[in-house]
């Protein structure tokens, strides 16, 4: 497997004070990044042009999970990172997710810790909670099955999509649901496990990922989207006065 085999697909909206960092965290270990996006401006033009990666402008406005499938579509590749403008991604990242697929997985996945706006490591009540449901759930094991991957996603959503790796050829007709606003992600994960993808992972911390007012979860947190998508997502594993209870504590821990 090459390098020449993946390609980071940088999802850029709006202009992102941290999109040139998370470019230059690629740069060194990625041969092919492709940014795309459905708001093209000059900022992002001179992100790109700065680590000379190419831009992919998606013509049509339709929301998160448009941009996530156009960002798979355009990336011309079998291995491909969908990584988000605003974490940044550390130099082991990329050999240790495309050694997992040489063993024959299909989605992998790393760990990841949570930064502040000058990439400086920081905690919430959030990450925390996540980071305990890891180990209790998945403890050192780099190949869970479909149970351990179901317990793991029950009470709430540990695995962010910019940590995930997807070989498109494994997974098949693939593609995120436009029904989501905020969960696309943690449905997908449902979905690839019911349709036996083979997950993999490494509980080693290769993501700094931001959690602030400028990103869409944020957002959407203020907008309501994304408590009420955690109830729905609850209630397709949870009884529904379980779910309700889950969903509520779940949301104290936002912030």
């Amino acid at each position: 497997m090459s390098r020449a085999d993946h390609c980071f697909a940088v999802m850029a909206f709006g202009d992102s004070p941290f999109l040139g960092e998370c470019l230059a965290s690629l740069r060194s270990q990625a041969a092919r990044i492709l940014v795309t996006t459905s708001t093209p401006s000059p900022a992002i033009e001179a992100a790109a042009a700065a680590v000379e990666a190419p831009i992919k402008v998606n013509p049509i406005r339709s929301g998160i999970a448009g941009d996530w499938n156009f960002a798979l579509a355009a990336s011309g590749a079998r291995y491909v990172t969908l990584a988000h403008q605003d974490d940044v991604y550390y130099p082991r990242f990329l050999g240790r997710s495309l050694e997992m697929l040489a063993a024959g997985a299909g989605v992998v996945f790393t760990g990841y810790g949570e930064i502040d706006d000058h990439g400086a490591p920081r905690r919430s009540r959030i990450s925390f909670a996540k980071h305990a449901l890891e180990r209790a759930l998945l403890g050192g094991a780099e190949r869970p099955g479909p149970r351990a991957l179901r317990r793991f996603l029950a009470f709430g959503n540990p695995l962010p999509c910019s940590s995930v790796t997807f070989d498109l050829e494994a997974i098949g007709d693939f593609a995120f649901s436009p029904t989501w606003r905020s969960n696309l992600d943690w449905d997908a994960w449902l979905r690839l496990i019911e349709a036996g993808a083979i997950f993999a992972r490494t509980p080693e911390r290769l993501v700094g990922r931001r959690h602030n007012a400028l990103t869409a979860t944020s957002s959407l947190i203020r907008q309501g989207v994304r408590g009420a998508e955690d109830l729905r997502m609850f209630r397709r594993m949870w009884p529904s006065p379980l779910a309700e209870l889950i969903a509520l504590a779940y949301k104290a821990g936002y912030k």
